[in-house]
């Protein structure tokens, strides 16, 4: 898994400051405080240190440090080396105009939006998050509070983007977008505003907009997301695997020419890291309810029962035209992938977004004709899947 590149300055660790600098102009003198480089250490308490190294700018933290803006060092306030303090001050005041700047825009969402709690905002590498949500109940009875379960989302989003570059082979050399902005609503009416704004949807679960900027809205509605947590956890990387995948290589959406692709690809993540799936994305349209379960069982069911229909036929399906049936069958396709070769996943998708008919990139990466497979995927979830009760 590739190491986030931070900015130098966004590690928000207490520096280990220089000795004393030569050649100090004459009316400067050894200053104790700073040791005579016109910087102090801008210190945090250990469990905000651990928070803030991870990411590169936290309102929250921005806020509660309006001196020192949640930058590493400050000038020394009564420095006896001036010229050392100059230096500093020089340094430290394009740096906290940079952060102000950055936060200013990041509350003109909660201008917009007006809110009920005000957003926790949060920048790392790949994301910017708008984090609405007052408080996250883990299991064994553990709750964060907003501003620490803004930057869990924030690491986990990190975590669920390099396992998509893991999948797809590439860096952010092949990301047509690299950054992905998150709203992430606690009532109902906001995600509706937020939606209507930023992603130009009418809709009351969801709403995106892929590529260029690439945006996801939406809420947590409790009563869909009943084992709150883990629950929205996995809506959010269902969706985002979809943002990711849209501005891979190139900026084009694969919903109507390639659903099959779209939707498997997204269950497929849910799976891989939940063990259950159970979220569609017709966007505009209510999404159907599809139970959340584990899916290996039911699929060998609707194999058993001759009701998977011919690859060719789900292929020309849009995403928002697929059931239950088809999200089945289409993660278990991509399941098939990774299994017998995951290393030409990359080369498919970047066939169908140069619109490269599928029979012919099918055939030409796995071996097997559209018609020729299915005779072989069916087999292979008859043996590989297990049924239950």
């Amino acid at each position: 898994m590739r190491a986030p590149r931070f900015a130098a300055l966004a590690s928000l660790v207490v520096l280990s400051l220089p000795p004393a600098a030569a050649g100090h102009a004459p009316a400067d003198k050894l200053c104790p405080k700073c040791e005579t480089t016109g910087r102090v250490a801008n210190e945090l308490k250990p469990r905000i240190a651990e928070l803030e190294a991870k990411v590169l700018r936290c309102s929250a933290l921005v806020e509660s440090d309006p001196r020192g803006r949640g930058l590493p060092f400050l000038p020394c306030e009564r420095c006896l080396a001036p010229s050392k303090q100059a230096e500093a001050r020089a340094e430290f005041d394009p740096l906290a105009a940079e952060v102000d700047a950055w936060l200013a825009n990041a509350r003109e969402i909660d201008e917009t939006l007006r809110p009920r709690r005000p957003f926790v905002h949060i920048e790392t590498e790949h994301f910017q998050i708008a984090f609405g949500l007052p408080k996250v109940s883990l299991e064994r009875r553990v709750t964060l509070k907003q501003h620490e379960a803004a930057h869990l989302y924030a690491e986990r989003l990190e975590a669920h983007y390099a396992w998509f570059q893991d999948v797809l082979d590439y860096d952010d050399e092949l990301a047509r977008v690299k950054k992905h902005r998150l709203i992430l609503c606690d009532d109902l009416r906001t995600l509706v505003q937020a939606a209507q704004i930023y992603a130009h949807l009418n809709t009351d679960r969801a709403g995106r907009a892929v590529g260029d900027p690439s945006i996801f809205v939406t809420w947590r509605d409790k009563s869909v997301f009943k084992k709150a947590d883990e629950a929205f956890h996995r809506h959010i990387l269902h969706h985002m695997t979809h943002q990711y995948l849209g501005v891979y290589f190139m900026k084009v959406w694969l919903v109507e020419r390639a659903g099959w692709l779209e939707e498997g690809l997204a269950n497929y993540a849910e799976m891989i890291h939940f063990g259950a799936a159970g979220n569609s994305c017709n966007i505009e349209s209510a999404e159907e309810d599809m139970p959340d379960e584990a899916w290996a069982s039911p699929t060998k069911k609707l194999v058993l029962k001759g009701e998977a229909i011919p690859f060719a036929q789900l292929s020309r399906k849009r995403a928002d035209q697929m059931g239950r049936d088809d999200h089945l069958q289409a993660w278990s396709i991509v399941d098939w992938i990774m299994t017998h070769a995951p290393e030409k996943l990359p080369a498919l998708v970047q066939d169908l977004k140069k619109d490269v008919p599928l029979r012919d990139s099918f055939r030409n990466h796995f071996g097997h004709s559209i018609v020729g497979f299915d005779e072989v995927w069916r087999e292979w979830v008859k043996e590989t899947y297990e049924l239950e009760p």
